[in-house]
């Protein structure tokens, strides 16, 4: 028998129903993946490293002062850096004690590979009886500028009204010269580090000052450049590039989907033909 017309219109409706259907199973987008956590660096004598459990790199120091870990202070999640990188508890800081009572004593971190621009936090403890310049070097061995270091603030995590002071024409933490606990401050380095160095001078007594690195768990990974722009694979639209969708494994059901709307297709011509 021959089909009507309306007929074959509702076989055509129905193919092309059949194939939207299956075909928007592929823009299905995967759920959206939480930022990166963060993680305290761990630091480690003899030799001397600093290591981080994720993708951050590690790095080695060498040291004019005495120097010790520890864990027993915290910089709670109440603090600005913890705020940040979350509650330090259980996590270790290296204490750089100064070797005599006076003049100034420099340590130095050598990271194993430049630092991303950003994600990097670290924290200066139990500044007071101190000072401390801070420098450092970028890509190239290039010194990064006090503004680069992104100094954040100074802060007490004991709740004491007593924080050192920021000099940032000498790139400087200072002491207010008296001997108390927890005055603190904090930067987010706003270039790559290769390096940076501690530079702690005496101002009353023998001082000891605290250590704390914090950085992203996971980097997200480096995009492989292509070898010319005629090579490049062109960027998805952007009605699905921006979807955050996952592409993985959907060729099964496109496939699917023509094979669903080819077999439809014949089946209306045979009706056709009949």
């Amino acid at each position: 028998m021959k089909i009507s017309g309306s007929s074959r219109r509702g076989v055509a409706l129905l193919v092309g129903a059949c194939s939207l259907s299956l075909f928007g199973l592929v823009l299905v987008a995967s759920p959206a993946t939480a930022g990166p956590a963060s993680e305290y660096g761990s630091f480690a004598l003899s030799p001397n490293t600093l290591s981080f459990a994720g993708t951050f790199p590690a790095a080695t120091f060498v040291s004019q002062r005495s120097l010790a870990v520890s864990t027993s202070a915290v910089l709670s999640a109440a603090t600005p850096f913890g705020a940040v990188f979350g509650d330090s508890t259980g996590e270790n800081y290296l204490r750089m004690s100064s070797p005599t009572n006076s003049g100034s004593s420099s340590t130095t971190l050598t990271f194993a590979a430049d630092t991303p621009a950003t994600g990097l936090g670290l924290a200066l403890g139990d500044v007071d009886s101190e000072s401390i310049t801070v420098t450092a070097t970028t890509t190239g061995g290039a010194p990064v500028t006090a503004a680069e270091l992104g100094w954040q603030g100074a802060f007490n995590y004991l709740n004491g009204s007593d924080v050192p002071t920021w000099n940032a024409g000498t790139s400087t933490l200072v002491g207010n010269v008296a001997d108390t606990q927890g005055a603190s401050g904090w930067f987010q380095p706003t270039v790559p580090l290769s390096s940076i160095t501690f530079t702690n001078t005496t101002l009353i007594g023998s001082p000891e000052a605290q250590l704390w690195m914090a950085a992203p768990l996971n980097l997200p990974p480096t995009p492989t450049p292509t070898a010319s722009a005629e090579a490049a694979v062109p960027a998805a639209p952007a009605t699905l590039a921006n979807t955050g969708a996952d592409y993985r494994g959907t060729t099964g059901i496109v496939l699917l989907a023509i094979a669903v709307g080819a077999t439809l297709i014949l089946g209306s011509r045979r009706f056709s033909n009949s």
